[in-house]
């Protein structure tokens, strides 16, 4: 398979992820470069412990499973949470991982597809992602992803997304990572409210917003 197509502003991709070894690879890696990541998947399981039982929770991006176990193991209660990614290596990985829990699915889709959503094959009532979101590839496709997740989310629904602020002052760096401001702004401009940074440790940043229900 080849990676989804980019259009000329975006920026390239730097790995293949349909490749077992670049996948084996940064699994290896990922928590040994930034060991606080489990903070930030605490942070993301407390905040799902309180929804209601039989809550629905889609993960974009879900990679080797590192976020889905954690909070599978900390929210019984749910009754799916669906890993969706592009890479039948990164599902094949997070398959072994958590293929246990009985709410449990994996979706093979592209979040920057127009019909991704569909591929759920049911709604949701809280989304949630790890170090995926850039990777639209440019922060300028990040809006538009906001106001489809407000869309589909149910009300009252909870939405925590967590991504790197730029790492440096490359080109490359501004279009791929919105910095705080740009994500906290493109969260309430597409219906999100109570938005904030639940946590915030070197280049990582969690960001918490709800969908009300209507008065």
């Amino acid at each position: 398979m080849k990676l989804p197509t980019i259009e000329p502003e975006d920026v390239p991709y730097g790995d293949d992820w349909f490749r077992a070894d670049v996948v084996e690879a940064w699994t290896e890696a990922a928590d040994r470069l930034r060991p606080w990541r489990s903070q930030f998947r605490d942070a993301i399981a407390e905040s799902v412990a309180v929804l209601p039982a039989g809550a629905r929770v889609v993960e974009l991006g879900s990679g080797p499973g590192f976020l889905a176990e954690r909070v599978l193991e900390r929210c019984a209660s749910l009754a799916s949470y669906s890993l969706l990614d592009f890479s039948e290596p990164m599902l094949a990985r997070s398959r072994a991982r958590v293929a246990r829990f009985a709410a449990a699915r994996f979706v093979l889709a592209d979040f920057k597809s127009p019909d991704w959503i569909h591929q759920l094959g049911e709604s949701f009532d809280c989304v949630v992602s790890m170090q995926a979101i850039h990777e639209l590839r440019h922060k300028r496709h990040v809006p538009e992803l906001y106001r489809r997740l407000r869309e589909g989310v149910e009300a009252p629904g909870l939405i925590l997304i967590c991504d790197h602020v730029p790492l440096d002052d490359s080109e490359k760096s501004a279009k791929l990572y919105m910095t705080e401001g740009e994500q906290l702004d493109s969260l309430s401009f597409a219906g999100f409210e109570d938005v904030e940074i639940a946590l915030s440790i070197d280049k990582l940043r969690l960001y918490r917003g709800r969908k009300r229900l209507a008065p």
